[in-house]
């Protein structure tokens, strides 16, 4: 097949366009600005404001607006960078098709299909546009997302609904040639895409955590406005200003800002991911990841490099070692005479989908079968007329060119198939001895930690697996990764499991297990899987960490087994096959090079580089989110609480509200915001991957809720001791009593104190640990922060516009030093919490 040619892509590109579905405008921008002023919190502000407005209180109600449009900007800004964050990613997943152009199979991006394309279809393929089919080996394909039958079609070119196939759709098995005829908006799925409903998400762990939490808190503020109110009614305090200060107060206990901060926290997370090899398809997967505590991986191509060459070839008459390095066989004229080796070659050569000329194209250990018969002289090329594909039950591919059947598999499968076994020329009948011999020397080759493939022929006048001649074997290397043993002894530090779920067999398997650093490993087989109840197979799962000739019904089950014993499983997976396994894990990682469309399309996460390494690299960096995640809601609510706790404990003790609901407003648009922002992007050392996984059913309110008690307290006691020394000045100034609408040093000196105190516990909130100083101080973004909440608070105090706003009053040097002395208490919170620990710990 010649396909079309460059010039002519080209041409239709122009008048077809990209093999793309237009989305429908969503108008993000005007949702994302509406996302902001549907909060109740603002909605209450505006109430509040427009309150403000009717009663005279002009000044209030400007300030009131001033704040909400402040609030709306920098939550729209925050929101639009998070979503363009994780739209960039998303276009990093590029789908690709196999195509054949100007005689040449190669392979590109799906979206410059154009029709009159031929394409080649494999197993574990999307299908990438609407196609004719030109010929078929076996296919089967899912055409569930069109027509809702859940059955795959058997594809047949001689029936006319059964000879084409469409855009969306997944070959579940076989192979095809097939030519495109409608691309993008034109596809039957590209006329109905628009009109399907888009699927929502489940909730992530850390979803279902805060959505508890935020119920608990929203309890407890309606609890202690109400408190505040109606004791200040009973003191005889304006109805007003009771309004306008539960309006602030509640304001100012519920962490508004949570959402848009979690969100931009995450998508920074995701975008370090991606510089990490790993790109991330569900954007709360991240926070799963650090939770992981079992990680169920491939073999090949994930633990190793997935660069197949053969090193050995045997057959009954000679054993070879074959030279060379990776792909490369150009420099190599190799010759033999050996009739059985020329056998071998040929079955190598013929029973391939691979190609090594001109381009290197297929899977890695077809590519390897090619590059050894190319470093001989060539057998001549066989015309196929059909083929049995690989399947992971078989475990075997055959081909068929209308006088012989060549087949290659796993040997314990193969040689069932086998009758004969070729010797010097001539087929002999196997027995005893001949399966002695064959099955020694594939231990052998195994134990040392080569992939062995028996290969066979008959000859025929149909395509069958029965009565075959077994020829000979070849063994590859596939050398493991640099960085795995190392990334080992990293998930071992981090009290997560590694489970190798892989088809090879178990002495391969359990060598290169050796090689990589698993310490004494124990293995078991499909096989047995089989035969064992589930209650055993829990069993062994805590005892084995190699499960060898597996096929994806047996890792979908252990998926599911380790997940009813509490285990949080992250599964990486790269066939059709693996599909629901990975659907299946707390986190499916799909492999980017090797991996299929099909499990591309469930996984969570896709590595584009398909190293072990990348997923431990992705543990820590949910780790390090999860952490950086607790320590901005710790900030959060000591923060918000403080002021609350404050409040009511004056106005039960009958004294002048000691803040006024601008200033509430003004410490929560300035300590919230800017600070929890940059403690998203802390900076964690390699230490948290020595912990163990958080549990993803932890109440966070008892996780940090002894920080929280001990920070409020702190401050309470600050904000009591700066309060009535203002409130002695005050009351030399103002008599015994004065209202809301005079400036007042108490006020001045306990909204200084409140913004003082935060901006130093923030350093703190960073860590669960009493902290070296240097540690404290090594996040830039929160140094600035700080600096920049510090300088506003100045303005706030000394500028006369803010003054009149804000009712504040200059502060001395002395009652500045008493506001820092007593704010530098919030260094006193991790200690004390350590203490207590230790106090509790020593009486249990």
């Amino acid at each position: 097949m010649e396909g079309l040619s460059s010039k002519e892509v080209a041409k239709r590109l122009k008048v077809y366009g990209l093999n793309e579905i237009p989305k429908k405008k969503d108008f993000k921008i005007i949702r994302i600005l509406f996302d902001q002023l549907k909060s109740y919190l603002v909605l209450i502000l505006i109430i509040a404001g427009g309150v403000s407005f009717v009663i005279g209180h002009s000044k209030d109600a400007i300030a009131i607006l001033i704040v909400v449009v402040i609030n709306t900007v920098v939550g729209f800004i925050q929101e639009f960078k998070a979503e363009k964050a994780v739209e960039s990613l998303k276009s990093m997943i590029k789908s690709k098709a196999v195509v054949i152009r100007d005689g040449i199979k190669k392979e590109i991006e799906t979206k410059f299909l154009v029709p009159g394309d031929v394409l080649y279809l494999s197993e574990g393929d999307k299908i990438p546009a609407d196609c004719k089919l030109l010929s078929v080996y076996n296919l089967k394909v899912d055409e569930a997302v069109l027509t809702g039958e859940s059955n795959p079609v058997t594809k047949d070119i001689n029936i006319e609904d059964l000879s084409r196939t469409f855009k969306g759709t997944l070959v579940v098995s076989g192979n095809a040639y097939a030519e495109v005829f409608a691309t993008g908006k034109d596809t039957e799925f590209g006329k109905i895409v628009n009109l399907l409903n888009e699927t929502q998400d489940d909730p992530s762990p850390l979803d279902i955590q805060i959505d508890k939490l935020s119920k608990k808190l929203g309890f407890i503020v309606l609890f202690l406005i109400s408190l505040v109110f109606l004791l200040g009614y009973f003191k005889n305090f304006k109805i007003i200003d009771l309004f306008m200060t539960s309006v602030s107060l509640g304001v100012s206990a519920i962490p508004e800002g949570l959402p848009v901060i979690l969100t931009l926290t995450l998508a920074f997370g995701v975008q370090a991911l991606s510089r990490k090899k790993a790109i991330v398809r569900k954007l709360k997967s991240v926070e799963t990841l650090g939770a992981t505590t079992v990680i169920c991986t491939d073999k090949t191509g994930t633990l190793t490099k997935n660069e197949m060459m053969v090193t050995n070839v045997f057959t009954f008459s000679n054993e070879l070692d074959i030279p060379g390095e990776g792909y490369n066989f150009k420099n190599f004229k190799l010759k033999t005479s050996n009739n059985d080796l020329k056998s071998l070659l040929q079955i190598c050569n013929a029973c391939n989908n691979s190609q090594v000329v001109p381009n290197i194209l297929g899977d890695p250990t077809e590519i390897a079968l090619k590059v050894l018969s190319a470093k001989y002289d060539l057998p001549d090329q066989v015309k196929i007329v059909d083929e049995m594909a690989f399947s992971s039950s078989r475990k075997m591919m055959s081909v068929f060119d209308g006088k012989k059947v060549y087949t290659k598999g796993a040997l314990e499968m193969l040689i069932k198939k086998c009758s004969h076994v070729l010797v010097n020329g001539k087929e002999v009948e196997i027995d005893a001895n001949y399966k002695k011999i064959i099955k020694a020397k594939s231990k052998d080759y195994s134990n040392n930690a080569l992939r062995v493939l028996g290969l066979a022929y008959k000859k025929s006048n149909s395509i069958s697996e029965k009565d075959l001649v077994l020829v000979g074997l070849v063994a590859m290397i596939d050398p493991p990764r640099l960085s795995v043993k190392q990334s080992l002894i990293d998930v071992k530090k981090a009290s997560i499991a590694v489970k190798v779920i892989t088809g090879d067999n178990l002495e391969t398997a359990l060598s290169v297990a050796r090689q990589i650093g698993f310490e004494n490993p124990k293995g078991l087989t499909g096989d047995k899987i089989d035969k064992m109840k589930d209650y055993e197979l829990k069993k062994a799962l805590k005892e084995y960490d190699i499960f060898a000739r597996t096929s994806p019904k047996h890792k979908f089950r252990l998926v599911s087994l380790l997940q009813s014993m509490g285990e949080v499983v992250a599964v990486s997976g790269d066939g059709v096959n693996d599909a629901p396994a990975l659907k299946k894990a707390d986190v499916g990682v799909a492999m980017g090079i090797k991996g299929t469309e099909a499990t591309k399309e469930v996984a969570d996460i896709v590595l584009q580089d398909d190293n072990f390494s990348t997923i431990v690299n992705a543990i820590f960096e949910g780790r390090k989110i999860y952490k950086n995640i607790i320590s901005f809601l710790k900030f959060l609510l000591s923060a918000n609480f403080d002021t609350i706790a404050a409040v009511s404990l004056l106005t039960l003790m009958g004294f002048p509200l000691p803040i006024i609901p601008l200033q509430v407003l003004f410490i929560n648009l300035v300590t919230d915001a800017f600070p929890a922002l940059a403690l998203g992007q802390t900076v964690r050392d390699k230490s948290i991957m020595n912990e163990k996984p958080h549990a993803t059913n932890e109440s966070l309110l008892s996780k940090f809720g002894k920080f929280i008690s001990i920070a409020v307290f702190l401050q309470i006691f600050a904000n009591l001791a700066v309060y009535f020394y203002g409130l002695k000045i005050d009351q030399s100034i103002f008599g015994a009593s004065f209202d809301m609408n005079s400036q007042s040093l108490a006020r001045t000196m306990v909204f200084t104190q409140i913004v003082m105190f935060e901006l130093m516990l923030v350093y703190v909130c960073k860590f669960d640990f009493v902290p070296k100083i240097k540690q404290m101080f090594d996040n830039f973004w929160l140094n600035v922060s700080v600096v920049f909440s510090f300088c506003i608070q100045l303005f706030a105090i000394y500028n006369p516009v803010m003054q009149e706003y804000l009712k504040t009053t200059p502060l001395n040097l002395t009652q500045w030093a008493m506001i820092l002395l007593l704010a530098s208490t919030a260094f006193l919170v991790q200690p004390l919490v350590a203490w207590t620990n230790k106090l509790q710990t020593k009486n249990s």
